[in-house]
């Protein structure tokens, strides 16, 4: 039987926000920013003009702001062909085709995650591609054993005040905006700011509606809407961001980050299930997914964005 096709769309769609709820926290992409469907431009305004107080000489002398962009590309991401021979399709006591399916649409939606994560970061399209340092703060909580698999050594723990660090960070950028601000948390980070021992940890639950909970928001706390996920970044010991499935080093510390829902954007594109049903050349069925996406920080200098990592302990 073949496969409903825009039914997987639609289901790829929705996973995609689904299992990675944070992302609904952030913008959509305007289609008037999109050039030829592969890369997306964000004009950038120049400096305002001067404002003088009891202006004494007129005429005053014109100047032309002068703009700038920002790009990033949309990104393509394909499955393996995925092959059910015949005769697993009618001796089998289960459905062979959805669990097979399934499993390789969570796997879609969680390279798309990691790759989204990435280009909030890093851009690798224009001369202004990477998160600058001043943007990754450190913990400073009492020691504990780091949670990073593959990492040694103590770490210092998260705790609420370092949600407050983050929100004084981003309002001194001038990017913070009531009902925007986010937090996207590992389970450690989780644990360490809101023990299930504390009190007031049932106060920060209780802030979050029914619905929004249903959205994958945790906790609500310092103004921020706080989300959880198995992993978010791995940060060496110069701050660098090292790439999902690379080598940890004994030193590397994961990190969480903090943003504006309007200083960041995300281009979903098109998504596509692909079949070829009864090949004559695999005797049996042969199914495969795609999904265009990309985002970035709106702002040239990733303004409205902050990562917290977790800082090495004595």
């Amino acid at each position: 039987m073949p496969l409903e096709i825009e039914v997987w769309d639609d289901t790829i769609q929705e996973k995609l926000t689904q299992d990675n709820s944070f992302l609904t926290q952030v913008a959509d992409v305007s289609s008037d920013n999109i050039i030829n469907g592969t890369i997306v431009h964000l004009p950038q305004a120049g400096d305002p003009s001067a404002v003088v107080k009891n202006r004494t000489q007129v005429p005053a002398t014109p100047k032309r702001r002068t703009d700038g962009q920002v790009l990033y590309l949309i990104d393509e991401y394909t499955t393996d062909p995925v092959y059910i021979p015949n005769a697993e399709t009618v001796e089998l006591s289960y459905d062979k085709r959805r669990s097979v399916l399934d499993q390789d649409v969570q796997n879609l939606s969680e390279e798309v995650a990691e790759g989204m994560l990435t280009n909030f970061i890093v851009s690798p399209t224009g001369d202004n591609a990477t998160l600058p340092t001043a943007s990754i703060l450190e913990t400073a909580g009492a020691p504990v054993d780091s949670g990073l698999a593959g990492s040694t050594g103590k770490r210092k723990a998260y705790a609420i005040g370092d949600l407050q660090k983050l929100r004084n960070f981003l309002i001194k950028q001038k990017a913070w905006n009531e009902g925007m601000m986010n937090v996207l948390l590992t389970p450690d980070a989780a644990t360490q700011m809101f023990p299930a021992e504390s009190a007031i940890t049932a106060t920060y639950m209780a802030a979050v509606t029914e619905a929004e909970r249903r959205s994958g928001i945790m906790y609500k706390c310092q103004g921020f809407n706080i989300f959880v996920r198995s992993s978010v970044y791995n940060l060496a010991e110069d701050k660098s961001f090292k790439a999902y499935g690379s080598v940890v080093a004994p030193t590397d510390c994961e990190g969480i980050f903090a943003w504006n829902k309007n200083m960041l954007e995300k281009a979903i594109g098109q998504t596509k299930a692909f079949e070829d049903i009864g090949s004559p050349t695999m005797y049996g069925d042969v199914y495969s997914f795609l999904v265009r996406v990309g985002g970035r920080a709106r702002r040239k200098n990733f303004e409205g964005l902050v990562v917290l990592k977790q800082a090495a302990s004595a």
